[in-house]
């Protein structure tokens, strides 16, 4: 009988232990979902709830487009190529490090290395990513030793390092070490907000052209909203390629 007894109690064990195995493992991919379902809500919320569309730009007049053209946060490409692509841009952007890390490397392979298009960009920190502003400066104060670029890659790489700090100082200046910037230069210009003015200004004329929401490109006059598939771009590229 004792034995019995304990085939028995060691039977039910083992449902209880196969009922909690289970138990935890639907917890777990419950957990996983709703984590990945917020961070895609977030997502829409961040960079403009709705699917983009390709739009024409024909709000934009003459004037309105040389505006994008002067004084931006850099270039890269062939001035006089055939095409232009005028971005702006926020640090802090989930959609904005996408669009860096899938269509970028391959918009540079085809057409701005080829130089058939010159890539502008422009600064666009939204009011609700309080890091964005501080990373657009980083970016431009690294940009006036010559390494703006390079400070650019360095901060979407790292988005997660910085995006949910309080104090970013330090951080974005060890990035600023690690690319050989000179500390006391980078430091003042950092501290100083020195060039807040400029990216208040980028903030007021994407305003004037209804640029909301980030990234907004600006493809020779027209615009393309948001994450785009590499193919969008395509598109309206090679459209204007052949005018």
């Amino acid at each position: 009988m004792a034995g019995k007894k304990e085939k028995q109690a060691f039977g039910q064990m083992a449902i209880v232990g196969v009922l909690v195995v289970v138990v935890i493992g639907a917890a777990f991919w419950v957990g996983k979902l709703t984590t990945e379902l917020k961070l895609l809500k977030s997502e829409k919320v961040e960079g403009g709830a709705q699917q983009p569309e390709i739009t024409e730009a024909a709000e934009l007049t003459s004037d309105q487009w040389q505006k994008l053209l002067v004084n931006p946060a850099a270039t890269q490409g062939e001035e006089g190529a055939r095409v232009t692509m005028v971005e702006f841009t926020d640090y802090q952007c989930p959609f904005c490090k996408r669009a860096f890390e899938q269509t970028y490397p391959e918009l540079v392979k085809k057409y701005i290395d080829a130089g058939k298009m010159r890539y502008v960009v422009r600064d666009l920190p939204l009011s609700f990513h309080q890091n964005a502003k501080p990373a657009a400066l980083a970016a431009r104060c690294a940009g006036e030793q010559g390494k703006y670029w390079q400070m650019h890659d360095q901060l979407f790489k790292n988005q997660d390092q910085w995006v949910n700090l309080s104090q970013l100082g330090e951080t974005f200046k060890s990035y600023a070490r690690q690319l050989g910037l000179n500390q006391n230069q980078f430091g003042s210009c950092f501290d100083e907000e020195k060039y807040n003015g400029v990216i208040e200004a980028d903030l007021a004329l994407a305003n004037q052209l209804g640029a909301t929401g980030t990234p907004t490109f600006f493809i020779n006059g027209r615009s393309l909203v948001g994450a785009q598939p590499l193919a969008a771009f395509e598109s309206v590229i090679e459209e204007e390629l052949k005018k």
